[in-house]
């Protein structure tokens, strides 16, 4: 396959961005769709008779409840399933409910879980305590080479985890080995694809079985609403959308599926300013006396460069830093920035710094942290769309203060 090939279904990814999912209402001729308010649906007599024989009729689909299917979400899923080369997609309130709604499609209590080791600080909370109590067992490990999964491999293990470029390290695993490896032992790959988007990697393509996104980060892009994503199969999307989801109901509002559409018109021109900008500014702070050490793929020393060039269509949107400093010395160090806001989150428009050891990964205990290579003086940076020149300029007046 050719990672930069970005068309599909005979047109190319910026235009599947703008249409896919997505046709003028038939009703009115409007461009954009109404957004559908609504909880529930009236039955006529021929959509009763049809959904209780579980047929569709002359309809694509017959809706009945919000919870288990809306026009606007039916659009925004078609729209991310395309982008990402998926059969069907389905979209929730939270990227841990995506998480959580994956898994679960796949584990039943008594059932193992191999994670890498280094992932979001909620993604391990979940799988060192949420899943351990309904009787999952998780086994985390550094790195995910075929040897090291073959150790931790047992009988009921289910799902092998990882994020595509880990949170925030930004290690890259070698992910044609862990795909052979689960094809050959008949275990499921479910892959977080948050930090690259679709526009970068499409997880599929590569063999992964399910891909997972925080539909707040890249997705949506704009940083006005929470929500996820589960993408892969129709067969796994249905079945977790009847059962799962339908069950445990975290659903998506029909305003939050609108703003999602919106944001994903221009993901493509988003990430290509992202990926810009992230490079300019790793190459200016590798320069500054006052960082130990700055992690992103796109550097051509980086550990990771060439499995960035192997895998994704640019090297993304986020930076690590190193500062030789306590927390409290850090926090000095954000603090003083001016255009740059320190808060959680990251894929948005504005550029966000955050101290992964008390926010991502708060919650972590320091020893698991450490494993993951997170250490106090790490700050992950999340490259806005801002001129780059400025954003350079507000860390370098802010190192300055730095004693």
């Amino acid at each position: 396959m050719d990672k930069k090939d970005r068309h599909f279904h005979g047109k190319h990814f910026e235009t599947l961005a703008v249409h896919a999912g997505q046709h003028p209402d038939p009703l009115t001729g409007a461009l954009v769709e109404p957004v559908y308010r609504t909880s529930t649906f009236v039955f006529t007599e021929e959509r009763l008779e049809n959904w209780l024989q579980g047929t569709t009729g002359d309809e694509e689909i017959i809706y009945t409840y919000g919870r288990s299917r809306n026009p606007t979400q039916i659009s925004l899923q078609k729209k991310i399933a395309t982008l990402e080369h998926g059969e069907a997609a389905l979209v929730t309130a939270s990227g841990m409910a995506a998480i959580t709604m994956a898994l679960l499609g796949y584990c039943k209590s008594g059932d193992h879980v191999i994670s890498a080791q280094t992932v979001y600080g909620g993604t391990f909370n979940l799988m060192a305590h949420v899943l351990k109590d309904l009787g999952i067992e998780v086994t985390f490990l550094q790195e995910l080479t075929a040897e090291n999964l073959t150790k931790a491999k047992r009988n009921n293990t289910r799902v092998v985890y990882f994020e595509t470029v880990a949170n925030p390290t930004l290690e890259i695993p070698e992910i044609d080995e862990i795909v052979n490896w689960a094809k050959i032992n008949g275990v499921n790959t479910v892959v977080d694809n948050t930090f690259t988007s679709p526009y970068l990697f499409r997880p599929l393509d590569w063999g992964i079985d399910t891909v997972i996104h925080s539909g707040t980060k890249y997705i949506n892009g704009h940083g006005d609403l929470v929500a996820g994503v589960v993408v892969g199969s129709t067969a796994f999307c249905e079945g977790l959308r009847k059962k799962q989801y339908m069950d445990m109901g975290p659903i998506l509002s029909p305003d939050s599926c609108s703003l999602m559409l919106r944001g994903l018109k221009t993901l493509h021109l988003r990430m290509e300013k992202h990926c810009e900008n992230a490079l300019a500014f790793a190459q200016a702070m590798e320069k500054h006396p006052k960082i130990l050490a700055v992690r992103y793929p796109g550097l051509p020393h980086d550990p990771f460069h060439q499995r960035a060039l192997k895998y994704f269509n640019d090297f993304g949107g986020i930076v690590s830093l190193e500062v030789d400093g306590d927390l409290k010395k850090v926090q000095e160090l954000v603090f003083q920035l001016k255009l740059c806001y320190f808060a959680v989150s990251l894929g948005d428009l504005d550029t966000l710094v955050q101290i992964p050891a008390i926010m991502t990964h708060g919650k972590v205990p320091r020893e698991e942290r450490e494993k993951m290579g997170i250490m106090n003086g790490m700050i992950r940076v999340s490259v806005g769309i801002e001129h780059v020149e400025d954003i350079i300029g507000d860390f370098e007046q802010a190192l300055e203060k730095m004693k």
